[in-house]
């Protein structure tokens, strides 16, 4: 089966595997809990850091603890820095601190949000040192960083750059396979006949059997 690990489409596929993503925002607070998943049967649940309340975020945090061990849960996240939108970078720190915690908790992986933050990401990663895996959606940096942030232990899920982005394809070829994921996020693009395909191509591998290796990955996150 194919893996969209970050999506926030809600189409369904019986070859794909789908990880919708839930954001808990300030209205989530006056919702029925009861149907916050809907139909969907595999989510990520989170604080986006556009999302961080300033005044409500003890409650957010509160919902996401209180959903987290739901069984259709999958990941924490998306949560994470950004120092180009959200709050102030100290509170984002707080909230994300508090989100790991989370994850720590009921033993699911992290799905990571950061943009323009990730020496902090690191340092946050060398202090806390947390034991679940933490996933970076829609890695668009360099070979570098992305040797990097492999090296340190962190998964890269890879989405619509990877179709325009010449540096992004060399990141890929870069990093082991077993630290590997794709999404399509919030992009009009197809995860089969697009992202996978492309991937294949790019490392030279038949479809069916990198479909298979990131399956395994995603399998391997909850032993």
């Amino acid at each position: 089966m194919f893996l969209d690990i970050h999506t926030h489409s809600l189409s369904s596929d019986a070859n794909i595997k789908k990880v919708f993503n839930l954001d808990i925002t300030v209205n989530t607070l006056g919702e029925d809990l009861k149907h916050f998943f809907g139909e969907n049967e595999s989510v990520s649940v989170g604080i986006h850091p556009w999302s961080v309340s300033e005044e409500l975020f003890f409650e957010q945090i509160e919902i996401l603890e209180f959903l987290a061990a739901d069984s259709r849960v999958k990941a924490i996240g998306e949560i994470g820095l950004d120092k180009l939108k959200g709050p102030d970078l100290k509170l984002q720190e707080e909230v994300f601190l508090k989100q790991i915690r989370v994850a720590e908790a009921v033993k699911k992986p992290a799905i990571v949000h950061c943009v323009k933050s990730f020496n902090e990401l690191i340092a946050i990663k060398k202090v806390v040192r947390p034991k679940v895996p933490m996933i970076i959606h829609g890695f668009n940096r360099k070979v570098d960083l992305a040797k990097e942030l492999t090296q340190k232990g962190f998964f890269l899920s890879f989405g619509r750059d990877l179709l325009e982005s010449d540096l992004v394809k060399e990141a890929l070829k870069s990093i082991p396979l077993e630290q590997v994921f794709f999404e399509t996020d919030d992009d009009k693009v197809l995860i089969v006949s697009q992202v996978y395909k492309t991937a294949a191509d790019i490392l030279k591998i038949d479809i069916e059997v990198l479909k298979d290796r990131i399956y395994q990955n995603y399998l391997e996150l909850y032993l």
